[in-house]
């Protein structure tokens, strides 16, 4: 199946792209990566990095035809382009939070020809799509879930299928292909996340296991999941508590 990927160069994409690479789900050439810049496709004895290719793309409103060209045929998106809000001033954070994936499924909407194309977005513990929450991550993350469901309902984009990924604490413990994108990152992954992951672990999503559920769900027939503990909207919100039954943690 070919998979188009986003954010491939931090922490959730990352781990998404090394699951790409040495699944079997993910075929030869079929692997296309948005990115800003060039970058070094991670190695090893399972990855094929010859299934992958890097397409520089650096306006993530627009998406013009020489872009969509390359990405013709693909079937689904794992959407892991994202920034904290303490990075970034609030405009810029609802930009990429928001309107970058919805410009996004709306233009990938049509590359499928099976008519069917699976729509991962990684959205997070705390979002709330009735924007009830007073944190700025938890309104526009669950403004973009909100969103990103209601359009297969709109006329031109039924071929969705969505699915909004709600990871907890992002455990990196087991890696070492993983670098903090800033010290603040850092010293919340040595010290928070080994705490939550001690004292509430169905709030901790290990990057492997995360993976494995993000790849599973891109690759699969995008029918809705049945309903269970973690699964909500009708089989469309995948908490972080599902993650891990998912991935069979």
């Amino acid at each position: 199946m070919h998979v188009i990927l986003t954010g491939a160069t931090g922490l959730v994409g990352g781990a998404a792209l090394h699951h790409c690479l040495a699944s079997p789900k993910v075929t030869h050439g079929q692997l296309s990566i948005l990115s800003r810049r060039q970058f070094t496709l991670p190695s090893g004895d399972n990855f094929d990095t010859k299934k992958a290719k890097i397409i520089v793309h650096t306006d993530y409103e627009s998406y013009p035809d020489d872009v969509t060209k390359l990405l013709k045929g693909a079937e689904s998106c794992i959407w892991a382009q994202g920034i904290s809000q303490t990075e970034v001033k609030k405009d810029q954070y609802i930009r990429i939070t928001y309107d970058y994936p919805l410009a996004a499924a709306k233009a990938f909407s049509s590359l499928s020809e099976t008519g069917k194309f699976n729509f991962i977005y990684i959205s997070g513990e705390g979002a709330d799509p009735t924007e009830r929450t007073f944190t700025l991550f938890g309104k526009i993350k669950g403004r973009a879930e909100a969103a990103l469901l209601a359009l297969p309902s709109t006329p031109g984009f039924g071929a969705l299928r969505v699915f909004n990924v709600r990871p907890g604490f992002v455990d990196p413990s087991g890696t070492t292909l993983h670098r903090p994108r800033s010290i603040g990152m850092g010293i919340l992954e040595r010290t928070v996340v080994p705490l939550a992951r001690a004292l509430m672990p169905s709030q901790v999503s290990p990057t492997g296991v995360l993976s494995k559920v993000l790849v599973d769900l891109a690759t699969g027939d995008g029918d809705p999941l049945p309903e269970g503990v973690g699964i909500e909207a009708g089989g469309r919100t995948i908490r972080s508590s599902a993650v891990r039954i998912l991935g069979r943690l």
